[in-house]
């Protein structure tokens, strides 16, 4: 299996991806990487192997590389998005309808997971450090025609206009 990281963490450092990178290595995955120097670099001084993207991953039949990408679109099209179950992120695939995969890292992240799992729209893993079967058992029992609809159903339930719904509930309170 290869997968390709393209991408940094909401605060912009590249040290959770290293320690993504380095966990898929152990479990024997074939890590792809954009060209960008400095994740590139950390990454390879760890001793985790990597290919470049370019004509040569692009070549390969089993890894679509692409640059920065919309997740709104991205998600609508994949079989389960694996996250680390920020705020974000679960409400697109969400609103996507795509079945989840939530390894939480910390914080409000394993409320989210919580979350997705009580609405049976995906998988919470249990911790923050996916093993060889933990992982691709998730994988296995999350996107079922089960999982799918019921992500399908709630992606209808989703509002898009929350700020607005904010604001007008704001606006028509009196001041006390």
């Amino acid at each position: 299996m290869r997968v390709l990281l393209a991408g940094y963490d909401s605060r912009g450092g590249v040290e959770p991806l290293v320690g993504r990178a380095v966990r898929l290595r152990d479990f024997g995955v074939e890590v792809c990487t954009p060209p960008d120097e400095e994740f590139a670099e950390r990454p390879a001084g760890v001793g985790v192997p990597l290919v470049p993207v370019g004509q040569s991953v692009r070549a390969l039949d089993d890894c679509f590389a692409v640059g920065e990408v919309n997740h709104q679109a991205l998600f609508r099209r994949v079989a389960a998005v694996v996250h680390h179950g920020g705020a974000g992120t679960t409400t697109t695939a969400a609103r996507a309808g795509a079945p989840q995969v939530v390894v939480p890292q910390g914080v409000d992240q394993p409320y989210w997971a919580g979350r997705v799992a009580g609405l049976g729209i995906g998988t919470a893993h249990d911790g923050p450090t996916p093993t060889t079967e933990s992982l691709p058992a998730a994988l296995r029992t999350t996107p079922t025609p089960g999982t799918s609809a019921r992500a399908t159903a709630v992606a209808g339930t989703i509002r898009a206009d929350g700020t607005t719904v904010a604001a007008n509930c704001c606006s028509t309170r009196s001041p006390e």
